[in-house]
């Protein structure tokens, strides 16, 4: 038995991915302890897992809350830059607690989440071995092919090619301020300073990708060890949700979610109802936490409206899933072979949805662009032409085939050999 520290965001689309992980890990016999910022603590413990809280005084309870309440109400490049900064500003932390805190939990390998961007100068500090997971987006640059932050198709004409060179570039100097403050760590400890840092930092380590290997651009440059496993999803790592079942009538059920992240612009909430109005199908939205049910009682068509919904059972009986395409909800639908209109508002979305329409599982409108006639017309196509379910059951097919939970074990237990 080994014990394993895993890190990672203290958003919900990277906890329940990475909890999945550490419980089928534990059931293998292994010990698990996450190192998380307060926010995070009472999830793992629910979860039944081991928790050390760090960074106490400068991410207190409540912390994650105010910044997520902030996100959720932007988009587009503002949205980009204000994660970027959420997440750089822990790196400090990460850098000065965690190797004196993981050296008294006595661990012996690392299980870091790709946007966990001290991590790896942790354990090459300490000498001790680590997986990288992506849980959103795989995050590994290919400068020959759009940022993950864009959503543009894998043309490989020389404007294309071009654009994508200066947008990664772009990209990365929006991360030369974390390059530097890791590199005031690398120095005194001895380890080589990062130049190109955002591939650098995963080293020639293994990682693990939730994405199935037909969910990613062909051709794409990639180290030898790097591994598509598929969705790191079940039940037993979901909380039970409430849940009005009693109002499910029998018509093809749309599901609707922007996630729990960029929920905020309820007049999203308020275009998908409106396009939705009047078709043959019943319509649930999930408001994701930011916003009061009570305040869309007078929408048309009179959808269902929930705070939270369980998503995978709500999936399973669905017909058309509508998204802000966060990995884990498009992943989510693909492994029930439920097609999606895609409405991408920041961060990896944009290539989350670009995926979506390469793979034809689906449609992608853009947010500034969003009108309810032309979201009514993706949502009719979608549901009208069989190719889109054709072909996220293909992906459905192809999940079922992965094993994904043992596959992302047995890497991780390559690594502590």
């Amino acid at each position: 038995m080994a014990h394993l520290g895993f890190f990672t965001l203290s958003v919900m689309g990277h906890l329940y991915p990475m909890s999945t992980l550490a419980l089928h890990l534990k059931k293998r016999g292994h010990r698990v302890t996450f190192f998380c910022i307060a926010d995070s603590e009472a999830f793992i413990r629910d979860a039944g897992l081991e928790c050390v809280v760090v960074g106490r005084d400068d991410f207190p309870v409540g912390y994650m809350k105010r910044m997520l309440e902030e996100l959720s109400r932007m988009s587009g490049m503002r949205g980009l830059r204000f994660t970027i900064d959420m997440i750089c500003n822990e790196v400090g932390m990460q850098l000065d607690e965690l190797p004196e805190t993981i050296t008294k939990a006595r661990v012996d390998a690392l299980v870091l989440d790709q946007f966990f961007i001290g991590g790896s100068t942790v354990g090459d500090h300490l000498r001790l071995p680590y997986v990288h997971v992506a849980n959103a987006l795989l995050a590994n640059v290919d400068t020959s092919l759009p940022p993950i932050t864009c959503d543009w198709n894998n043309a490989t004409d020389f404007f294309s090619v071009t654009r994508n060179r200066l947008t990664q570039a772009f990209i990365r100097k929006l991360f030369i301020s974390v390059r530097d403050e890791i590199n005031k760590h690398r120095r005194p400890w001895g380890l080589p300073m990062f130049t190109e840092f955002v591939n650098e930092r995963f080293a020639d380590r293994p990682q693990i990708c939730q994405q199935p290997p037909s969910f990613e651009f062909p051709e794409r440059a990639l180290p030898p060890a790097f591994h598509f496993v598929g969705p790191l999803h079940n039940h037993a790592s979901r909380t039970d949700t409430a849940f009005p079942w009693e109002q499910i009538d029998g018509r093809p059920l749309m599901y609707a979610s922007m996630g729990t992240l960029q929920n905020g612009l309820d007049w999203v909430f308020r275009t998908i109802a409106e396009a939705c109005a009047g078709l043959d199908a019943q319509l649930v939205l999930s408001l994701g936490g930011n916003m009061d049910p009570t305040k869309f009682a007078d929408l048309p068509g009179n959808p269902i409206v929930v705070k939270f919904a369980p998503q995978l059972e709500v999936l399973k009986r669905a017909t058309l899933c509508i998204t802000h395409a966060g990995l884990n909800t498009a992943l989510e639908s693909l492994a029930q072979g439920v097609p999606m209109v895609a409405i991408p508002i920041t961060n990896d979305q944009p290539g989350v949805a670009a995926r979506i329409v390469w793979t034809r599982t689906g449609k992608a409108l853009a947010l500034k662009k969003l009108k309810a006639a032309l979201l009514r017309a993706a949502v009719e196509e979608v549901m009208t032409n069989p190719s889109y379910r054709q072909n996220a059951q293909r992906l459905q097919a192809e999940i079922a085939n992965l094993n994904s939970l043992d596959r992302a074990s047995e890497i991780v237990e390559r690594v502590l050999n």
